[in-house]
């Protein structure tokens, strides 16, 4: 298993002193250290992929929005979802199979190059340090790559970072939080501007650009965490990640990150539940009307 591992320390770095008062001296010592470590490991079927996708061998690239019969399949019991699951797996197999190489995208060691930038401009420079060993706190990040149907040609492509702290505080959720991304309008995968065109060079820059974005809100909601508030409910009506279908939801509207709203779809056993960094547009966004 390939792991990349990145330290950030929380806490300003304070200058040497000659002499030291009874204030400093009672002050609280600066922030445990947080260490992120990107891994491959730690992708579930169970609870983090749907029913008939298929996966890119020895990736972790998804393909989903395929499946068809999956309430036929509820009809048989488990034995009946397995089969379903089976036959889907295998249409998702069939629509990418010829292409699989021009999918595949190293996100792990592009999420290391992404996270040394985004330190290295200066933005969290009096925040976060870049080390090369863990230490204190470890939030483990596993990144993947959701390829969405929205019908027989066309797919958007997520990125998808899973964050869950291993060790932390007594009082922090070990709760594992999932930010989706998802940039720009459905694209073909064939052709010579689809996706795959070029050994998937358009659909490498996509995911870049993505990537970055969903490691940014990361850091933000790790640092500083957005409130989840009752108060601030929103319906939500549009396409979301694995499905190739428009989809009414209800979650909490968390602000914005630049001109994207953020919207946490908190229900555990949806396989997209967590932060979706969300276009302008991109979905039907209305208040809940208060009670």
């Amino acid at each position: 298993m390939r792991k990349l591992i990145l330290t950030i320390v929380g806490g300003l770095a304070v200058s040497a002193s000659p002499a030291v008062s009874a204030q400093d001296a009672a002050a609280p010592p600066p922030a445990a250290p947080t260490t992120i470590v990107y891994s491959n490991d730690g992708m579930s079927r169970m609870s983090d992929l749907p029913m008939g996708i298929h996966r890119i061998p020895d990736s972790n690239v998804v393909i989903s929005g395929h499946q068809k019969g999956g309430a036929l399949g509820l009809l048989f019991g488990p034995v009946g979802m397995m089969v379903q699951s089976s036959a889907n797996a295998g249409d998702g197999t069939a629509k990418v199979q010829s292409m699989e190489d021009d999918l595949r995208f190293d996100a792990i060691t592009k999420a290391g190059e992404l996270t040394q930038a985004i330190l290295a401009d200066g933005k969290y420079q009096q925040t976060f340090l870049l080390g090369s060993t863990p230490s204190g706190r470890t939030l483990n990040v596993v990144p993947y790559v959701v390829i969405t149907f929205h019908n027989e040609t066309d797919v958007r492509p997520y990125i998808v970072l899973k964050a869950k702290l291993a060790t932390g505080a007594p009082n922090e959720s070990p709760k594992a939080v999932k930010y989706f991304c998802c940039e720009g309008k459905a694209f073909p995968l064939l052709g010579e501007n689809g996706l795959a065109a070029n050994g998937g060079a358009r659909l490498k820059e996509l995911l870049t650009s993505e990537l970055e974005t969903a490691i940014q809100v990361m850091l933000l909601d790790r640092s500083t965490p957005y409130t989840r508030d009752k108060s601030a409910r929103v319906n939500t009506n549009g396409f979301l990640p694995f499905v190739g279908k428009p989809l009414k939801m209800r979650g909490y509207d968390l602000g914005r990150y630049k001109d994207y709203s953020l919207i946490d779809y908190q229900t555990g056993i949806l396989v997209f539940g967590g932060v979706n960094i969300v276009e302008p547009g991109a979905l039907e966004i209305t208040p809940v009307p208060p009670k």
